[in-house]
């Protein structure tokens, strides 16, 4: 009998149909041969941008920056290249987040200050081209007494001398129980800082900032027993959370607590109910946050201060102003204060401003401690990390300034889009910074940083744009390379920043 063959034979070959066109205008066809740093999505996000990358056709893709200053040097592990024209620029069209440190007196809040000037002065062709002023809000807590308490120094930016300069207007919010000493502290910088005091809705208060207020977790582990009632009330509350229900049932539940978890609840919601609006004002809460048709001549016009148990009708957030949050207060110790930030913060990320926001972190390291691995302001720590990671898509620029970059989390200094080195001496804070950056530092490059000037500062950020002239000399006989743009990549930059239009609030006080 005749065996039948297990292998089928194909004498016909089917011709799949090719859609070149239709699949290759889905690709980059001639991305292999593109320099480093010239897509077009690497340069509309590019944190920094030199003048001569502008002029080579960036500009196109900038389409508003502010001038942070001048470049003396690009450096690299091998070699250092000035460039022709050292202006270079922030670009304040795309999200960012920029970590700002150094010693007092080496130029760090003057940094500050020229980046909020970038972000939310008017049009002025002395510091570059914008086209829409942004949001701002500030993150302040000092330290002393009502005697030796200062203004936060981002509050300067409402003064200037000169004429033709429009500052942005400032409004500062301080703990009610020290609006009358706020108000002196910021008395002398006159009429353009508006004090009052910072009050919530219970609109605004949902289940994450009770968590926030109390310093715990949303975990639960290692939390207090009463803490654990607490979480449990917040879950099955969970959608319908509302301020006045969740207070209803925690009464209900208060009755079981002994003396010791009852003195620990009450202290924490003898602090949420200090921030709390009067009853007397429950009706117009929703006006703090809303939208206004034309917010800026709004804030402008505010001619008067409104006494604590009254509520402005202006809106805590808008384009072209800026917001400190100051709970410089004996009272409030730095877990408290950053609890109340976290609220502040997430009410800020959901305000509508019809631009983009920047958030400053000032002073960070007084309330962003992460000492034997346990943060107090871990729900802060939280929703910073959650902002950074989402800054693209929360039209969010975040500045963090401190003067001891080992106490801020490693993880936010991994996140960074630009790290702005001021003038310090530590070996210490300069091994903890070298773990976390890409720039491919040489042996003098921390001689170089203690060696620094006021106002210079050495900057790293991959992802900024320039005009580097190309590693292979010209062969003999042929015309000089051009420049070509690329990203700064492990390269680093020392620049010094521009002078400020506004006044310059952290000046030395000098004896004579």
């Amino acid at each position: 009998m005749e065996r039948t063959s297990s292998v089928t034979s194909f004498t016909t070959v089917k011709t799949i149909q090719d859609n070149f066109e239709a699949e290759f205008s889905l690709l980059d066809i001639g991305m292999s041969n593109q320099p480093s740093g010239s897509d077009d999505h690497e340069l509309k996000t590019a944190p920094l941008v030199t003048r001569e990358a502008l002029d080579l056709g960036v500009s196109e893709h900038i389409k508003q920056y502010g001038l942070l200053g001048q470049v003396a040097a690009v450096y690299s592990k091998s070699k250092s290249e000035r460039f022709r024209d050292p202006r270079i620029y922030l670009n304040t069209n795309a999200p960012m987040s920029t970590v700002v440190c150094g010693v007092q007196g080496s130029g760090k809040s003057h940094t500050v200050g020229v980046l909020l000037e970038n972000m939310l002065l008017p049009p002025d062709p002395r510091f570059g081209h914008t086209q829409k002023p942004l949001s701002g809000l500030v993150l302040h807590y000092g330290e002393g007494s009502s005697t030796t308490r200062t203004p936060c120094e981002a509050a300067h930016i409402a003064l200037c001398n000169d004429p033709s300069v429009v500052p942005p207007p400032v409004r500062v919010y301080v703990s009610p129980a020290s609006l009358n000493t706020m108000r002196g502290v910021y008395a002398p910088l006159g009429s353009g800082v508006v004090v009052e005091p910072l009050y919530f809705a219970e609109e605004e208060l949902d289940a994450q900032a009770f968590l926030s207020i109390m310093a715990v977790n949303g975990g639960s582990d290692g939390a207090p027993l009463y803490m654990q009632i607490i979480l449990n009330i917040l879950r099955q509350l969970g959608e319908n959370y509302t301020y006045t229900e969740f207070t209803r049932q925690l009464d209900e539940h208060k009755r079981n607590f002994n003396p010791a978890q009852l003195a620990g609840l009450e202290q924490r919601m003898a602090l949420l109910k200090s921030f709390l609006e009067p009853p007397t004002q429950a009706n117009s809460a929703v006006a703090t946050i809303g939208t206004s048709t034309n917010r800026r001549a709004s804030v402008m016009s505010t001619t008067s201060i409104s006494p604590p148990s009254r509520k402005s009708s202006t809106p805590r957030f808008a384009e072209g102003q800026l917001t400190i949050i100051d709970l410089s207060d004996p009272f409030i110790d730095p877990a408290s204060a950053a609890g109340l930030f976290d609220i502040v913060l997430r009410l800020f990320i959901r305000a509508d401003v019809g631009t983009g926001k920047v958030c400053v972190v000032d002073e960070a390291h007084k309330y962003l401690s992460t000492e034997n691995g346990k943060g107090a302001t871990s729900e802060l720590t939280k929703s910073l990390l959650s902002l950074i990671r989402q800054q693209r898509h929360l039209a969010m620029r975040v500045i963090i300034s401190t003067q001891e970059p080992t106490v801020l989390p490693p993880v936010l200094i991994d996140l960074c889009s630009c790290l702005v080195l001021h003038r310090f001496s530590s070996k210490g804070w300069y091994d903890h910074l070298l773990s976390h950056i890409a720039a491919d530092m040489p042996d003098d490059a921390f001689a170089q940083l203690v060696s620094l000037k006021t106002g210079q500062a050495l900057v790293i950020s991959p992802a900024c744009i320039a005009a580097f002239t190309p590693s292979t000399p010209p062969t003999t006989g042929s015309t000089p390379n051009k420049k070509s743009v690329a990203q700064l990549s492990r390269r680093y930059l020392i620049i010094k920043t521009r002078k400020r239009l506004t006044n310059d609030g952290g000046a030395s006080i000098m004896v004579v």
